[in-house]
């Protein structure tokens, strides 16, 4: 699928990251912050911004997920997330999530009921309403644009509970990431190229990386736009910059 996280070439450098804090650390952290990763990629590529986190004072806890069943995946989400709060009952619970990693995470918080629970949801190059490299596939055929999956994750609000949600991405994003309801669209940071190396490496990215830091501080360095419920389809959502899907 061309909006799949393929990350080859990271591997090596990445080997030595440490993607998870002590599951009992000595001081309470910051905020416990899960990453849900795009698909094929697993957790390694997710070792430095894990790190940078971690150094904020967040703990970390990177899931090693392939993005293949989405409802599957959120039902790992909620585990991780049910064992957060056991384990740190008082400290806010961030979900930063990649590609389709953003869906699985969102069927979390709308079917799963975890929008009671997660106090911030940041999207990574999020095909929110669906991506066409799904249609077709073997894995992740879910989010086919128009899919029985996507449509109903898309039925009625899109943001719902007490969560704050957050969209990243490159000006030429394949898909732009909207939902409706309260969302705060941080500023597209330059694109690399086409677009497709932006939604790669967005977990590595330098100007990534700082937004999701602000983002999990509670601001909006973007815009904070609250669209009515039905503002939004699909085919508006795909390709924002004119980028053929070849």
């Amino acid at each position: 699928m061309r909006w799949r996280c393929l990350f080859l070439g990271l591997g090596a450098a990445l080997a030595t990251s440490v993607l998870a804090a002590p599951a009992h650390a000595t001081t309470e952290p910051r905020g416990v912050v899960i990453v849900v990763p795009g698909q094929f990629v697993g957790a390694l590529p997710y070792g430095p911004m894990a790190d940078t986190l971690r150094a904020d004072g967040y703990l970390p806890v990177v899931l090693d997920l392939k993005g293949f069943a989405m409802a599957a995946d959120a039902e790992a989400v909620a585990r991780a997330v049910d064992t957060a709060a056991g384990e740190h009952p008082d400290t806010p619970i961030s979900l930063v999530t990649h590609s389709v990693g953003a869906v699985s995470s969102r069927y979390y918080l709308r079917a799963l009921g975890g929008g009671e629970k997660v106090d911030t949801y940041i999207a990574m190059g999020a095909p929110q309403y669906g991506s066409p490299g799904g249609c077709g596939q073997p894995v992740g055929a879910e989010v086919c644009p128009g899919s029985e999956f996507m449509t109903a994750l898309n039925a009625g609000d899109d943001t719902p509970g007490t969560t704050a949600y957050y969209s990243v991405r490159s000006e030429r994003e394949w898909t732009d990431g909207r939902l409706d309801g309260g969302q705060c669209r941080m500023t597209p940071f330059p694109t690399l190229g086409n677009g497709g190396a932006d939604h790669t490496l967005e977990a590595v990215l330098p100007p990534v990386l700082s937004q999701v830091r602000t983002a999990l501080t509670g601001d909006c360095a973007g815009d904070y736009v609250d669209e009515p419920d039905g503002a939004i389809s699909a085919d508006a959502t795909l390709f924002p910059s004119g980028i053929p899907f070849g």
